[in-house]
């Protein structure tokens, strides 16, 4: 850590740089690693996930996140043309309406990342050596982290989303909570 500068909205931590590259620059210069990579993050998020809640003092879970996808969306702060294509082209109101539609469901919380993205993870030497972007941690919902994910990789096949799956120990995937999730993150 080099400095650390916190404001009544915001808190700043600067510290010294990760060497290697991002999942996403990794995939993009080698895509025969693939299947190398899904595994050591999904083994790394199970370890994550498997943190005690009780160690954790952040709240993220998604009474948390819709309250706050709910004010960036009346504040104007939600950038729809940034959204993945299933919803390019809605208007905000409309993916808070079928996000909404995908409730309830029950919880399963631990220990969550928050972006837990191809862009957020660090490798070196083709191990994974950390992550970074971290101002989303927190208990929440596991498939938080799924979701993003696995979206993610969905850029480069259908194959590593499936591994993905595979390899963390879901056989069947709730695309509900995959869904919500990722309409979720739209309004972030």
């Amino acid at each position: 850590i080099k400095h650390f500068i916190r404001t009544p909205d915001d808190a700043w931590l600067l510290t010294t740089a990760i060497p290697g590259k991002t999942a996403f620059q990794v995939l993009e210069e080698y895509p025969d690693s693939g299947e190398n990579i899904v595994d050591a993050l999904a083994v790394f998020l199970r370890r994550l996930h498997s943190i005690p809640v009780c160690n954790c003092p952040f709240n993220s879970d998604r009474v948390f996140r819709l309250a706050q996808a709910q004010s960036r969306m009346n504040n104007g702060l939600v950038d729809a043309s940034d959204f993945d294509d299933e919803r390019n082209g809605w208007p905000v109101e409309q993916v808070w309406k079928e996000m909404h539609k995908l409730l309830p469901f029950s919880p399963d919380s631990v220990v969550t990342h928050g972006d837990f993205s191809l862009d957020n993870l660090i490798f070196d030497e083709g191990k994974l050596i950390g992550c970074i972007d971290v101002g989303r941690v927190g208990i929440a919902d596991r498939y938080q982290d799924l979701a993003i994910l696995w979206n993610c990789l969905g850029e480069f096949s259908p194959s590593l989303q499936k591994r993905l799956f595979q390899k963390y120990g879901i056989d069947n995937p709730d695309m509900n909570k995959l869904q919500f999730h990722l309409m979720l993150d739209e309004f972030f």
